[in-house]
């Protein structure tokens, strides 16, 4: 259902019971007005008879006798019992001898009573409950007319009103149908109404973040095209190399530069990956407790045939335990990243230490080395893609650090880079805020 037909029907609908309320507060209303109106007429035609009436005095007494007859039975018995007067001819009710007024059920009908006792006679005025009743009824359904009247202007005064307040929201989804991805300005806000301007201004936001995101993809879709074409070019002057050393006795050295040179491409492109997932879809991750001691752990034991392979000394100096509401994915890739970088840029029979720091409500994971360091001029650089250091030790994808500062980030963590204290190159910190269990 339209909005439109929506707000109509409901509109409609409490109108329509409000009138049917109204109609039914005008029925009870006329019923307490008509009852004061007729006890007060029974009692006036009762009072109006004499007190020493006699059959006699009919003709004498006719216009009030006959006072509104087709609603009130007028009857008067004498002291013997002897009825002799009635208003109604086809309508004899028993005499009633409570003075006063009351009701009474006679032949199935209700009836309303005034009784006056004289000394010669008993006076009765009698109206039925159900003619008072279809009286108010009868005035209430009148108003029936004027309001299905009033119901039918209304609902064509609210299908235009609304009609014409959405018009707002057509010209905003026409704006929208006009908007491009290289086409993203800010909408037209102005003669808008005031309960549309959230809905602009959230829109804004969004097509603000939107420009934002496509320009970083775009971003990285051209640095990953220029870094791809490096090794890419290079694989190809490997091969090249394989096939003119066939014969030559060279073919195992230049079949492992081609591995070397696969391995690299590989590497870029998982980090290609991974920072592609982290930016697109890592925020949305769920994080979960997770203790960060056993995944430094589990790390370490894995990078250590690589760091054996290079002869470097890799080790964990501390270990505190500690817990941290993390990504059961990103944490690892975290930790894998720094320990990789350490190794990578620290040159063969060199050490990196790695330890877990628990305390004052954070947990701390350094990753110290013995290699160059960076000099403090190129510490935050470092975190941005593709940059490098001119380290001639390793050659490394540029993404490394540029990741681990995506996933501090999406963690609350903060990350740090300084001089090792114990060893002569560089320390990585990255702070947690530890998971306190109660």
């Amino acid at each position: 259902m339209s909005i439109r037909n929506r707000l109509l029907f409901w509109l409609l609908s409490g109108l329509a019971i409000l009138g049917v309320c109204f109609m039914v507060a005008d029925y009870l209303i006329d019923r307490a007005l008509l009852a004061d109106i007729y006890d007060d007429q029974m009692n006036q035609i009762a009072f109006a008879i004499p007190a020493n009436f006699s059959g006699g005095d009919l003709e004498k007494n006719t216009p009030a006798l006959k006072y509104d007859g087709d609603d009130s039975i007028l009857q008067i018995w004498d002291n013997n019992g002897k009825l002799s007067y009635r208003s109604h001819p086809d309508i004899v009710l028993p005499p009633f001898p409570t003075p006063g007024y009351s009701e009474a059920q006679w032949h199935g009908n209700e009836w309303k009573l005034f009784v006056r006792k004289t000394d010669h006679n008993l006076i009765q005025v009698a109206q039925s409950l159900d003619g008072r009743r279809n009286i108010a009824l009868d005035h209430a359904l009148r108003s029936l007319v004027p309001l299905l009247i009033f119901l039918l202007i209304m609902g064509l005064l609210i299908h235009w009103s609304v009609g014409s307040g959405l018009q707002s929201l057509t010209r905003l989804s026409q704006e929208l149908a006009k908007r491009t991805p290289d086409k993203l300005e800010r909408l037209a806000s102005q003669d808008q109404p005031q309960e549309i301007q959230p809905l602009t201004q959230a829109i804004d936001t969004l097509l603000q973040r939107l420009g934002v995101a496509l320009e970083s993809q775009k971003k990285f879709i051209a640095d990953a095209s220029h870094e791809l074409r490096t090794p890419l070019a290079t694989l190809q002057i490997q091969a090249q190399l394989v096939e003119q050393s066939l014969g030559s006795g060279r073919e195992a050295a230049a079949l492992a530069d081609l591995k070397a040179g696969v391995k690299r491409s590989s590497h870029l492109v998982d980090q290609l990956l991974m920072a592609s997932r982290l930016e697109f879809g890592g925020m949305h991750d769920p994080h979960v407790p997770l203790q960060l001691h056993e995944i430094v752990r589990q790390v370490t034991i894995d990078f250590i045939p690589y760091a054996n392979s290079r002869k470097i000394n890799l080790g964990v100096e501390q270990l505190d335990a500690g817990i941290i509401m993390g990504s059961e994915y990103h944490i690892p890739i975290l930790v894998r990243n720094l320990i990789d970088n350490a190794i990578r840029y620290t040159p063969s029979g060199g050490q990196v230490d790695v330890a877990i720091r628990a305390g004052n409500q954070k947990i701390v994971l350094e990753i110290e080395d013995s290699g160059p360091g960076i000099p403090p001029e190129e510490r935050q650089r470092v975190f941005d893609r593709f940059y490098r250091c001119l380290v001639p030790q390793a050659a490394g994808s540029g993404l490394g650090l540029a990741i681990v500062k995506q996933v501090t980030e999406q963690h609350e963590a903060e990350v740090y880079l300084e001089r090792a204290g114990r060893l002569p190159g560089l320390k990585a910190s990255v702070r947690f805020n530890a998971l306190v269990l109660t």
